[in-house]
């Protein structure tokens, strides 16, 4: 007769567990529609900070600085970039009270979706460096050339004044060309 009574209650037992578990994912269900989507709330953030530093990048890059100064100050600008993006990020997991599957996957999404656009701007980091680098090396060979080519004009312009006063003593000072020899 125990084990019957023993039987019964782990049955009732069991029933109320299962009724339990039941009711609380019938409220995850619904708790999920109220569900914070990191991935839908991150878009426009990112977009934001991209737009904003795109604009950095853009108005940084044009000035007459020397590049290693340009680029140290884009490289700080560029960690307070990514950290924005990633504290924003962090403010969304974990959340309590949810599946956690659809948790994880939002989550997931989110954070490649933060990578690929930190990747982005990364490589548009280093194509306005590249860029800025090969425009000031080819002025800066450009300015070197044109100090040459002052430099050599003014050499020709001391050799042709030269020559002719070579030429104006050759006919005055006897024995100083061939003739004495």
């Amino acid at each position: 007769m125990n084990k019957t009574k023993i039987t019964i209650s782990l049955f009732v037992l069991l029933i109320s567990l299962v009724s339990n578990i039941g009711a609380t994912m019938a409220q995850s269900t619904t708790a999920e529609t109220k569900d914070t989507k990191c991935v839908e709330e991150m878009k426009p953030y990112i977009k934001g900070k991209s737009t904003e530093f795109r604009t950095y990048l853009k108005e940084h890059f044009q000035s007459k600085n020397t590049n290693t100064s340009l680029l140290d100050l884009a490289l700080k600008r560029f960690e307070v970039y990514k950290k924005d993006l990633r504290t924003k990020y962090e403010s969304y997991a974990p959340q309590q009270g949810f599946s956690l599957y659809s948790e994880s996957q939002d989550t997931l999404e989110c954070s490649k979706q933060m990578n690929d656009e930190i990747k982005i701007m990364e490589t548009l980091l280093k194509s306005y460096y590249k860029q800025t680098s090969n425009i000031k090396t080819s002025t800066a060979f450009m300015t070197k050339l044109q100090q040459i080519n002052k430099q050599l004009d003014q050499l020709l312009l001391d050799i042709t004044q030269m020559l002719g006063k070579w030429n104006s003593l050759e006919n005055r000072v006897p024995c100083f060309t061939k003739q004495c020899l």
